[in-house]
């Protein structure tokens, strides 16, 4: 059984073998080829293009997936920072107590100050007292001795 297509058949592929055989370089110059060059690469860099939007769609997930691990540091470094705020908040409130209890201690020590050199003057006028007063009194016997002797001896 033949088929109608043989005939053409017969005739096609040699006409396709001739304008292959036109078509390909034997010695023309590059820029002949440059319409078919085209066609060729933009042919390829379609078939290229697939491998491109793979790569980018990766990268973007990547870039992602870095976006998100930045966002949770910073919410961990805000976290953090709430922290410390808190705890320099309590830290200045404790010297804000310890400022009122340091004047209130000096306040203390200088009142504890000024009784002891209150006390150290009192002490020091009673010992002037009692040594004048020994002293008034050694001075009275010695001057009644003496007032007794001269008295003696006049008699």
């Amino acid at each position: 059984m033949k088929h109608k297509f043989a005939p053409v058949w017969r005739k096609c592929v040699p006409v396709a073998l001739l304008v292959g055989m036109l078509l390909l370089p034997a010695g023309r110059q590059a820029h002949a080829w440059e319409p078919f060059d085209n066609f060729v690469n933009g042919l390829e860099m379609f078939g290229q293009l697939p491998g491109e939007v793979n790569q980018l769609r990766q990268s973007y997930q990547e870039t992602v997936n870095q976006l998100e691990d930045a966002k949770s540091d910073i919410q961990s470094y805000r976290e953090d920072m709430e922290g410390y705020r808190d705890q320099v908040t309590q830290l200045n409130e404790q010297n804000q107590r310890l400022d009122q209890q340091n004047q209130q201690l000096q306040q203390t020590v200088a009142a504890l100050n000024a009784a002891q050199e209150e006390r150290d003057r009192s002490a020091r006028t009673m010992k002037i007292i009692i040594f004048v007063l020994i002293g008034l009194f050694v001075g009275y016997f010695l001057f009644i001795r003496v007032l007794r002797l001269g008295l003696r001896g006049r008699r």
